[in-house]
């Protein structure tokens, strides 16, 4: 049993290497072959940073806030987990790990801000993911990144999303009545 499992693996083994080197000799005879290594530049789709910007994470005091600070909380999670539950009155920009923030919800927080008067905004993000339950995703610091890098000031990222947020006593509420 054992030897006719290998010689199985063995002529798989030969079926492939041999459909390979037919596939890429093909490919060479041909004047239209798809080239091996590309010599023309291809666009990126995930957006890669290249500003030496940073965002600073938020601390205990950061939540707590003071008299004359005013926070503008930002949720990057996506559209239910923020109707699941979310800071009471915080804008909900859904980040995309592909496409990042678009430069209309960009614009909307700069007029959030600036209607609110905010002195500080704090971005927050720790959501599991549907395809892998057990696993966590967080896109408060690319958010929170990509304002520094559109010049908005006063961007903090807050690592460990809505649980430390309800464990500093932040005001959450459920359903969709945040600013969309």
């Amino acid at each position: 049993m054992l030897r006719t499992a290998f010689v199985v693996v063995l002529q798989a083994a030969i079926v492939v290497a041999a459909s390979g080197g037919v596939a890429v000799a093909t490919n060479l005879a041909r004047p239209d072959g798809i080239p091996l290594v590309t010599d023309v530049e291809y666009d990126i789709f995930a957006p890669c940073r290249d500003s030496e910007a940073d965002s600073e994470a938020a601390g205990p005091a950061d939540l707590l806030g003071s008299a004359h600070e005013v926070i503008l909380y930002v949720d990057a999670r996506p559209a239910p987990a923020f109707a699941e539950e979310h800071v009471d009155g915080a804008i909900n920009v859904p980040y995309s790990a592909l496409f990042g923030a678009s430069e209309q919800d960009i614009a909307m927080i700069k007029e959030r801000a600036a209607a609110k008067k905010a002195t500080k905004i704090i971005v927050y993000g720790v959501f599991k993911d549907p395809a892998s339950p057990q696993q966590k995703v967080d896109f408060a610091k690319p958010l929170a990144l990509q304002l520094v890098e559109s010049e908005i000031k006063g961007v903090k990222h807050l690592e460990g999303g809505m649980e430390k947020l309800k464990k500093a006593g932040t005001k959450t509420v459920k359903g969709t009545g945040g600013a969309n």
